[in-house]
């Protein structure tokens, strides 16, 4: 008698792990590398990769990712290239992990008896590898993380758009000065290649392929309007607003404001961070634009007032005696105008202003689709969403008593350890993402 055995479902990887090992694939120094353990005191040096020091890196934002490595070890290596140094000396530079060599080192320092912490697993390979394969590799690896923020993305698809675009240029004959190869903005790099280009929509580089390259699960829509607002705003703004976790609707909003008005924006964004509210974002650049001469402080300000009375009309609102069974209780079914904007605010969603037109008013110029304008996507801002799942309630239940408890605890005076509070705070960043897109569905339903 035959027996069926059913074969094991093997999950399929994830389209950016595809991504990589494709990168990995074609490049020939790649080919030639090797697996090690390095010791943590001196056998690496690290230069600014595409994520500088900021929250991701601090001790505080590593707290899971040390806690993890302390319990396991490092399962996934670091990308390390061998240069020639001094005398004859080989020098090791990394080029991907960066939090995994800054928890490693932190818990080699702090935590010296842990054997976890001893050596660095690492993929070594040949070097000098170039600017480009290197900010290339940084950024496809950085794409698996849920926590990529808009400016590192839009120089992941500007960067991804360059690199198809000049193989369109090549394979047409069309020669490319390596200065432009060379430029660091992205930006300019684009733009100089797509003059090259001209109007020759047959050498252009769609937003589908460059997505399905990078295995991104975004409309096209959604990377043109995260590539306008970061062409819009000033780089080294676009690179603190990723330090400061700035959503891409606020950021939309203040690019916005800067046309015609680049320093008001500027300093807008410096009064917000000034009082320490770059949350408020939106809602100050919304004051300002409303009233163009008022200061940028006082707009901030103005800003975290109608938030702070938002908040206590909601605290007054929820603080009312509940109406008997049958009665209806008029101040728990209405939300006053003032409330409505800083609630949003207070749940971390930055509310983009309604655009008349279903296009961006930053569209990159010459951004044809290899389908044609009728294939581009045009999502309306009210279509409707696809029902989700609800929560298990008993979760739910459990994670609010949870929370009540410990809420309870510190409120006596008991202290959480470093690495627990940490931990809660990347949880409630999650928690808070989640929770403020389950409102926009339900409102939207």
């Amino acid at each position: 008698m035959t027996v069926a055995v059913e074969e094991p479902h093997i999950p399929a990887p994830a389209p950016a792990v595809l991504g990589l090992a494709e990168a990995l694939d074609s490049s020939e120094q790649l080919r030639q590398r090797r697996f090690e353990l390095l010791p943590m005191r001196g056998a690496v040096y690290t230069d600014v990769q595409g994520r500088g020091p900021g929250p991701s890196t601090s001790p505080e934002g590593l707290a899971d990712l040390i806690t993890s490595i302390s319990t396991v070890g490092v399962l996934h290596p670091v990308l390390v290239e061998e240069l020639p140094g001094p005398d004859n000396q080989v020098q090791r530079r990394l080029v991907i992990g960066e939090r995994r060599y800054r928890a490693c080192r932190w818990g080699a320092v702090n935590q010296p008896d842990n054997p976890r912490f001893s050596k660095l697993p690492a993929v070594i390979c040949p070097g000098p590898i170039s600017d480009e394969d290197r900010r290339t590799w940084q950024l496809v690896e950085n794409l698996a993380r849920e926590d990529l923020q808009p400016g590192e993305l839009a120089k992941a698809l500007l960067l991804e758009r360059s690199a198809i675009l000049r193989a369109q240029l090549d394979n047409a004959g069309i020669e490319v000065d390596e200065d432009v190869q060379r430029l660091e903005d992205p930006v300019a790099r684009f733009e100089a290649l797509e003059k090259l280009r001209g109007s020759d929509a047959n050498l252009a580089a769609p937003w589908n392929l460059v997505l399905r390259r990078l295995g991104l699960q975004i409309t096209p829509r959604r990377a043109r309007e995260v590539v306008a607002a970061f062409r819009t705003l000033p780089r080294e703004m676009s690179a603190d607003m990723d330090q400061h976790q700035v959503a891409l609707a606020a950021r939309t909003n203040l690019a916005r404001l800067s046309r015609g008005r680049r320093e008001a924006a500027a300093e807008l964004w410096q009064a917000v961070k000034r009082l320490g509210r770059t949350d408020l974002l939106s809602a100050a650049t919304r004051a300002q634009a409303t009233h163009p001469d008022m200061p940028a402080d006082t707009a901030a300000s103005a800003a975290v007032a109608a938030h702070e009375q938002a908040n206590a009309e909601r605290a007054a609102t929820l603080s009312r005696p509940v109406a008997p069974a049958g009665q209806h209780n008029a101040g728990l079914d209405a939300v006053s105008p003032a409330e409505a904007p800083a609630a949003s605010e207070a749940d971390g969603t930055d509310v983009a202003q309604p655009q008349e037109h279903a296009d961006s008013p930053f569209e990159m110029p010459g951004e044809p689709d290899a389908a044609g304008p009728a294939a581009q996507d045009h999502l309306r801002a009210d279509e409707p969403l696809e029902p989700a799942e609800p929560v298990d309630p008993s979760v739910a239940a459990a994670a609010l008593d949870a929370l009540r408890a410990l809420n309870t605890q510190l409120t006596e005076g008991r202290t959480l350890h470093r690495f627990d509070a940490g931990s809660l705070r990347m949880l409630l960043t999650e928690l808070q993402r989640h929770t403020s897109a389950g409102a926009e569905r339900t409102a939207a339903a």
